[in-house]
């Protein structure tokens, strides 16, 4: 039997806050719920590890015990709390409920539009809550068939592309866009989990403005790659 409190404990909002890593490491959450939250940070956390975590909620100081669930090794790792005091759980949990008209918001603001491209789901929930609150439009695809589509009915601004994808590659729709005169112009910045010389190369000719290594490429260094960008368009 359930009251919902479940539900809410789950619920998660976009979030950008200082943490503090077993009282040593400086890193940033980019989103948050009862349960626990994202922490981009390029420092090599293996899953299962236990983390002491210090972060401040609406300027209330918050501290918790957590275990890394997921890691992505030079980009971030999600991290459940298993270690929280009542009046801590209260904050973080008052902070979502109160938060989510505002991220919303904040997600739909109008701004530059972005497709973001890449067959692993997670990978797009990273890097989308970071360009969303930075104000951007982000529509995702998870494979190439999917990311002509969007090209076509959402014209963006600009294109985040992963190369390997089963069907439709990068490789592929870089070379339809270069083809069609309503795409060609549209920068491209590829994220891929390879960094091969012969790729980047490749990617390059084939019209990418951009060629960035996911170990190496923060939620932020992608913000900012996209911010550099667009703020050379007309």
């Amino acid at each position: 039997m359930s009251d919902g409190s479940e539900q809410r404990q789950k619920k998660r909002v976009m979030i950008q806050q200082d943490v503090i890593i077993n009282g040593i490491l400086k890193a940033s959450a980019l989103d948050i719920s009862g349960e626990g939250m994202y922490i981009s940070t390029q420092a090599e956390l293996l899953s299962g590890a236990v983390l002491d975590l210090s972060f401040k909620i609406n300027d209330a100081p918050i501290t918790a015990k957590a275990v890394v669930q997921h890691a992505q090794p030079g980009i971030g790792i999600g991290a459940k709390f298993i270690s929280l005091i009542p009046e801590h759980y209260t904050l973080i949990r008052n902070f979502v409920e109160q938060s989510e008209g505002v991220t919303a918001t904040i997600a739909g603001k109008p701004g530059r539009k972005i497709l973001l491209v890449d067959d692993s789901t997670q990978s797009r929930a990273i890097y989308r809550n970071k360009l969303n609150l930075e104000g951007f439009s982000v529509i995702e695809a998870a494979n190439g068939v999917e990311a002509l589509k969007q090209l076509q009915e959402m014209m963006p601004d600009l294109v985040i592309l992963d190369l390997w994808m089963e069907g439709i590659d990068g490789f592929k729709i870089l070379q339809l866009m270069q083809l069609n005169p309503n795409f060609k112009d549209i920068p491209v910045i590829v994220l891929s989990a390879r960094s091969v010389p012969a790729d980047i190369q490749r990617a390059i000719a084939l019209g990418a403005r951009e060629y960035l290594p996911k170990m190496s490429t923060s939620p932020v260094k992608l913000a900012e790659k996209a911010k550099e960008i667009l703020s050379k368009m007309k």
